[in-house]
């Protein structure tokens, strides 16, 4: 990554949208808020973060909660997201960029839906599939997003930490050009549209941190107070299958 990367801006609350206060002051509020909340979630990944001044994440808890085994489809899908979006950023026009970026993420919404209807269709069925990591049923449906054959297991951290650098460079790269005219209302509800679907993943991923930190909590009471090892013994351990999320 380059040292002018926009992962790196001097400020970004401070950029010069003087010109076009409105809108572009909402966008780079968003922009910030919304960068601060994934660089969080990354670092809570890494297994030295206290869940919001809770609980320790620590790594092996993370690794238990995410193995590669049962991450193959969600790890497939964030390494096709990053890959797309690596794909756009090149684009200098501040509108094709915010309109590819819409198509990525309406294209990544509508293949994680098709996932998930394949799933079920699936259940009926009695044949298993020929391959478990041929995903390039719907390469030729869509326009921007990039669906590559991976002939082998890739690592979920790994591919989670690359999507999240990305999505921060797709964020920031929204502010790029745009401090002028070209900060429309049309264009605003386009990165508003496009927003909401990172949440969606941001949104995700936050319950399970949240499942994880709560389970957790209830393994140090456990420690703490023998009484509570038996009611505790209910909800544990956590119930949680990587493989049955729709991302």
């Amino acid at each position: 990554m380059s040292i002018t990367s926009p992962l790196y801006p001097p400020n970004i609350n401070n950029a010069t949208a003087h010109s076009h206060p409105g809108l572009y002051e909402y966008l780079a509020e968003l922009v910030s808020k919304r960068v601060a909340t994934i660089k969080y979630i990354r670092k809570a990944h890494e297994g030295n973060t206290h869940w919001f001044n809770t609980i320790l994440l620590t790594r092996e808890s993370l690794a238990e909660m995410y193995p590669n085994s049962k991450m193959v489809k969600r790890t497939y899908n964030f390494y096709a997201l990053g890959l797309s979006l690596g794909a756009i950023l090149d684009i200098t026009n501040p509108v094709d960029y915010i309109k590819a970026l819409s198509q990525i993420m309406s294209e990544f919404e509508r293949h994680t839906n098709d996932d998930s209807k394949q799933k079920m269709k699936n259940i009926f069925r009695k044949a298993k599939s020929k391959d478990d990591h041929n995903y390039l049923d719907n390469t030729g449906d869509y326009g921007y997003l990039i669906l590559p054959h991976i002939p082998f297991e890739m690592d979920y951290f790994e591919t989670f930490f690359t999507l999240i650098d990305i999505m921060a460079e797709a964020y920031y790269k929204l502010l790029v050009g745009t401090e002028g005219p070209i900060c429309t209302q049309a264009y605003f509800e386009l990165v508003l549209k496009c927003d909401g679907k990172f949440k969606k993943i941001v949104t995700m991923v936050t319950k399970e941190l949240d499942l994880l930190a709560r389970h957790a909590i209830k393994e140090e009471l456990k420690l703490i107070d023998p009484m509570c090892q038996f009611n505790a013994k209910v909800s544990s351990p956590i119930e949680f299958d990587p493989a049955s999320t729709d991302v």
